[in-house]
């Protein structure tokens, strides 16, 4: 049997966590022909990240995005890349903003990093982002829709709700940034309720993770130029550089 990658055990054991909710190190470890230390590292990867919630002796399903990585495995690889990026993305937010979040795997570490004492309001399309926010003590404005697989809602109530706000800040992921595309989602109803929050925003910054720079999905969400700030991680830079010019704002942890 050949030995997997890690990219590929990742996407084994999402898959296990989405079916079955909850996994045990040894029956992992032994279906994927690896060590139980090799299991406990991916599951530590895959819980900073966000994916799923460790246990003791497994791992557990929790509310956060899987889609991401099942749809698209090359984005396993930007485990750290993300959290670099969702961390320094929350620090940039101020005390009483009020602030769109989109739906998508950097936003639920952006979501993680927010501080539960900043007397913020959070409205989301996410339930995935709603809930870990709720439970955090943050105040959550549920968007309403129709609710897709990835746990995003969509559709009319969900373009309604936005209409009803004024935010400070929008801050979204997106499935691609190229040249030729501008911002671009894979998921039509996705990309229609960024386009209603970037709409509804005085500031919009965007989250991209180095898979996603010179991508250009099935969706326009909207140009490169409405974009305030993108930010990336240090090695994204001169990737997304190439997409979006020299003179757009690329903000960088340590940058």
């Amino acid at each position: 049997m050949r030995r997997l990658l890690s990219v590929e055990r990742h996407q084994k054991i999402l898959e296990k966590v989405a079916s079955e909710n909850a996994v045990d190190f040894a029956s992992l470890a032994d279906e994927l022909g690896v060590s139980s230390m090799t299991i406990r590292r991916d599951l530590r990867i895959l819980e900073e990240s966000g994916y799923l919630k460790t246990t003791r002796g497994g791992a557990s399903a929790q509310l956060l995005n899987t889609q991401d990585i099942l749809l698209h495995p090359r984005a396993a690889d930007q485990t750290l890349a993300k959290t670099q990026i969702g961390q320094y993305a929350a620090s940039l937010i101020e005390r009483g903003e009020v602030i769109f979040v989109g739906p998508g795997s950097t936003t639920a570490v952006f979501a993680q990093f927010l501080p539960s004492n900043f007397d913020l309001t959070v409205i989301t399309p996410s339930l995935a982002h709603a809930s870990l926010l709720s439970s955090r003590g943050i105040e959550v404005i549920s968007t309403g829709g129709v609710v897709r697989d990835h746990l995003a809602q969509t559709g009319v109530i969900a373009q309604e709700t936005i209409h009803r706000y004024i935010a400070t800040r929008t801050i979204i992921g997106v499935g691609g940034v190229s040249k030729k595309g501008g911002l671009t989602e894979f998921v039509e109803s996705v990309a229609d309720v960024s386009r209603s929050m970037i709409e509804r925003c005085e500031e919009v910054i965007v989250l991209v993770d180095p898979s996603k720079s010179g991508v250009t999905a099935n969706y326009r969400v909207t140009g490169l130029d409405v974009v305030d700030e993108f930010v990336t991680s240090i090695e994204g830079v001169d990737s997304l550089e190439r997409q979006v010019g020299a003179g757009a704002t690329i903000l960088t942890p340590n940058g």
